[in-house]
C-alpha cells in the first residue's frame, strides 16, 4: 500500500473517524468461492458495516480506480469530510485472466481491492477464508505426505516370493505358473491383480501360512 500526501486541517475528520470506528462491528461473511469452496466477505457486507458508520459522523469515501507503472489494477482510497480529506492510499493486484474475458478480471481484482482496502482504513475484521486460501502459495506450505501402501501387499510379494521361488517375476517360468494358477484357486484373479489388492493380499498370506 502506497501512501499519499494527507491534507487534515484539523482533528475533525480523525475525530468523527474514532466515532465511526467504535459503531462498527467486524463483517461477517455472506459469499462463496467455487474455486476454494471457502466462504468470505463480499464488498456490500463491508459497505454494509462501513459506510453508515461513517456517514453518521459526516464521512465520504471515495475509491478512485487506475493503473500502475506496472499495469497492474490498483484502488486508491480517500476519505472526505468538509473541506478536509485524508488519502489512505494505494493497493495494486493482477488481474487474473480466466476464460479470456480480461474486463471481467479486471472488474473482479477492483472489487477485490475495494472491499479490502475499505475493511483496512476502517479497522474491522473480515472473517476471511477467501484470502486464507489465496495467500500461501504451493512452495509455502508444507508437502503432503504420500499414502503410505498396506504393509500385507510388500508381506505377500515377499512370501510369494520365497515360496514359489525367485523366478516367479519371470513370465513363462515354472515359478510363474505356479504362482498365477495358485492366485487364480485362491482370489480368482491374476497374480498382479491379486498383489495388488489389500484384501487378497490377507487372503494369500492366510492360504500360505496354512500350507
Amino acid at each position: 500500500m502506497s501512501n499519499g500526501g494527507n491534507t487534515m486541517t484539523d482533528y475533525r475528520l480523525a475525530t468523527a473517524l474514532a466515532k465511526a470506528q467504535g459503531a462498527m462491528s467486524n463483517v461477517l461473511k455472506d459469499s462463496k468461492n467455487p474455486h476454494f469452496k471457502s466462504t468470505f466477505a463480499s464488498l456490500a457486507a463491508v459497505r454494509d458495516v462501513v459506510i453508515p458508520a461513517l456517514a453518521a459522523e459526516g464521512v465520504a469515501v471515495v475509491q478512485m480506480p487506475g493503473n500502475d507503472a506496472e499495469g497492474r489494477v490498483t484502488i486508491r482510497t480517500v476519505l472526505l469530510a468538509g473541506s478536509e480529506q485524508l488519502d489512505c492510499g494505494t493497493v495494486a493486484t493482477t488481474a487474473l485472466v480466466r476464460g479470456g474475458n480480461e474486463a471481467q478480471a479486471v472488474g473482479s481484482a477492483l472489487t477485490y481491492l475495494r472491499r479490502y482496502a475499505l475493511a483496512a482504513i476502517a479497522g474491522v475484521a473480515q472473517e476471511d477464508d477467501d484470502g486464507n486460501a489465496s495467500g500461501p502459495r504451493n512452495g509455502d506450505r508444507r508437502p503432503t505426505p504420500a499414502p503410505q501402501p498396506h504393509p500385507a501387499l510388500a508381506m505377500a510379494r515377499a512370501k510369494i516370493k520365497s515360496t514359489f521361488g525367485a523366478d516367479v517375476g519371470v513370465a513363462g517360468s515354472e515359478a510363474r505358473r505356479e504362482a498365477e494358477e495358485f492366485a487364480r484357486d485362491t482370489c480368482d484373479r491374476s497374480l498382479g491383480e491379486a498383489l495388488a489388492d489389500v484384501d487378497c493380499c490377507q487372503t494369500i498370506l492366510a492360504a500360505l501360512a496354512s500350507r
